[in-house]
């Protein structure tokens, strides 16, 4: 079957040497039949990123065929590339390499979230979004998540921590605007105020992370000196109940403690260990 593409052949706009490169197992599906998932870890594309892949797909073909899962007939749904499929449609292609592969909504998210982490193509604030759709929709413990995505609990407990941050202060982590270690040194101020002020300074003074938990300390309710016995019951607390735990000791040794959860189903893992 002759593959036609704006009135030239497909080879004119993928090098023959394409298809010595990708997998055996792929096959030419329609654009046509292809659409985004409704919900995908990556929730951004540059334009100059589209653009230099268009290039690169035009001058040396496709690397790797993008991966779909079948919802109907004649409809499938992109589990992983879809980058690749938006610069084919740039290029005014009619047909892409791809992979059909039989896959529940869960084991869909979870392969496009492995590709996208492996491939560093998720900003800190992505990343941190579909771990908690993870844990969310698909019903994911913390343990889960990280067991698929191949961190350890901890890495994946300070990225959902990135979502408690102002709207603001996120999409400045987005942006490149601010890194992810200075977005978690900010989570270190409480109070909201603090948070968009220590904010404002990175911003104009470039803070290093260790000058930004210098002034978390400085603004933090928290006694300079904490007793050596309350740091090791947090502790205790934090490895017991696998979340962030602090203890506010005030006079006459009255205080308060505060147990951090990130999701609703978090919430409810934490209180089955409490019981």
């Amino acid at each position: 079957m002759e593959k036609k593409v704006l009135g030239r052949g497909l080879d004119a706009l993928i090098p023959k040497k394409t298809e010595a490169i990708l997998p055996k197992e792929f096959t030419y599906l329609a654009l046509a039949k292809i659409r985004a998932p409704l919900y995908q870890p990556r929730q951004e594309i540059g334009k100059a990123e589209l653009e230099e892949l268009a290039s690169s797909i035009k001058e040396k073909g496709f690397i790797q065929p993008i991966v779909v899962r079948r919802k109907a007939a004649d409809d499938y749904e992109i589990v992983a590339g879809e980058r690749r499929y938006q610069a084919a449609k740039s290029l005014g292609l009619k047909e892409i390499p791809t992979i059909i592969k039989d896959l529940n909504d869960k084991d869909a998210f979870v392969l496009a979230l492995v590709e996208n982490l492996q491939r560093k193509d998720l900003n800190p604030i992505e990343e941190a979004g579909a771990f908690r759709h993870l844990i969310e929709e698909h019903k994911f413990s913390l343990e889960n998540v990280a067991q698929y995505v191949g961190r350890d609990k901890t890495t994946i407990v300070n990225s959902l921590r990135l979502l408690k941050l102002p709207e603001k202060i996120q999409q400045a982590l987005k942006e490149g605007l601010i890194s992810r270690t200075q977005a978690r040194s900010i989570l270190g101020a409480e109070k909201l105020k603090d948070q968009e002020r220590l904010f404002q300074q990175i911003l104009k003074e470039g803070l290093s992370v260790r000058e930004i938990e210098k002034k978390v300390r400085l603004v933090s309710r928290r006694k300079k000196t904490v007793d050596p016995f309350i740091l090791e019951v947090e502790g205790k607390l934090q490895k017991i109940l696998g979340t962030k735990v602090k203890i506010f000791n005030k006079r006459n040794n009255r205080g308060r403690v505060v147990i951090e959860y990130y999701t609703l189903t978090d919430l409810e893992r934490i209180m089955s260990r409490i019981k």
